[in-house]
C-alpha cells in the first residue's frame, strides 16, 4: 500500500495507518529538529509537535506526492518559532551526537567525534540560509525541489546557494589542510621552516 492511500485510509477515519507513516519520516524529521535547535529533549517534542500538527490537519490536507516536504515545512516553521522565543540555546555537545549517531552512523566513538566536529566546523563557517540547505541535502538527503518547497526558495536559488556553499566548504577544507600540512611540516623539521612568517 502507498502512501497516497494510508493518507486517504487517515482522512476516512483509519489512523491505524499513522504509523506507519510517522515511522517513514520520523528518524528524519527528529534529525532536522535536532539540527536546528541542538537539544535532543527539544528535537524530539519539536517532532512530536511536528506530527500532530500534520495529524490535527489531516482533514484539509491534499495529497499531491509531497508529505514529506509538507512535513519538513511544519517542522521548520516550528523551529523557527522555537528559536524565536529562545535566543540562547544549548550548543550541541559532539561526543553526545556522535554517541547517538544523530547525523553520522558507522566507526569508534572517536572516528565519530572527529567526523562530527569537523562537519560542524564546516557547516559553522558557512552563512544561516548556505547551511541549513546543505544540511537539508546532504544530511536529509532531500532533492532541491523539496527543499524549494520547505524553505520558499525558488528552486533555481536553491541549487545556486548549496553549489556556493560547496565551493565555500572545499575552500574553508583546503585551507584547514594546509594549516595542519604546515604544522606538521614544522614538527618534522622546526629548525627549516622559518619561526615568523614574512
Amino acid at each position: 500500500m502507498d502512501e497516497a492511500e494510508w493518507i486517504r485510509r487517515i482522512q476516512e477515519g483509519d489512523a491505524g495507518y499513522l504509523t506507519p507513516l510517522i515511522e517513514r519520516y520520523y528518524a528524519g524529521i527528529q534529525k532536522y529538529c535536532y539540527y536546528r535547535v541542538r537539544s535532543e529533549e527539544e528535537s524530539k517534542d519539536l517532532t512530536q509537535e511536528t506530527f500532530y500538527r500534520f495529524c490535527r490537519n489531516i482533514e484539509g490536507y491534499t495529497n499531491t506526492g509531497k508529505c514529506r516536504a509538507y512535513l519538513y515545512t511544519i517542522a521548520r516553521h516550528l523551529c523557527n518559532d522555537h528559536l524565536r522565543k529562545w535566543s540562547q540555546l544549548p550548543r550541541m555537545e559532539t561526543e553526545e551526537a556522535a554517541d547517538r549517531g544523530v547525523i553520522w552512523q558507522g566507526g569508534s566513538v572517536e572516528e565519530q567525534v572527529e567526523r562530527q566536529a569537523l562537519v560542524d566546523e564546516l557547516l559553522q563557517s558557512l552563512p544561516e540560509e548556505q547551511r541549513e540547505l546543505i544540511f537539508m541535502r546532504f544530511c536529509l538527503d532531500l532533492t532541491f525541489r523539496d527543499i524549494a518547497r520547505i524553505t520558499g526558495v525558488n528552486v533555481c536559488m536553491v541549487q545556486y546557494r548549496v553549489k556556493r556553499g560547496l565551493i565555500l566548504l572545499r575552500r574553508h577544507l583546503e585551507r584547514r589542510d594546509s594549516v595542519e600540512q604546515e604544522a606538521a611540516d614544522y614538527h618534522r623539521n622546526p629548525k627549516e621552516l622559518p619561526l615568523f612568517p614574512h
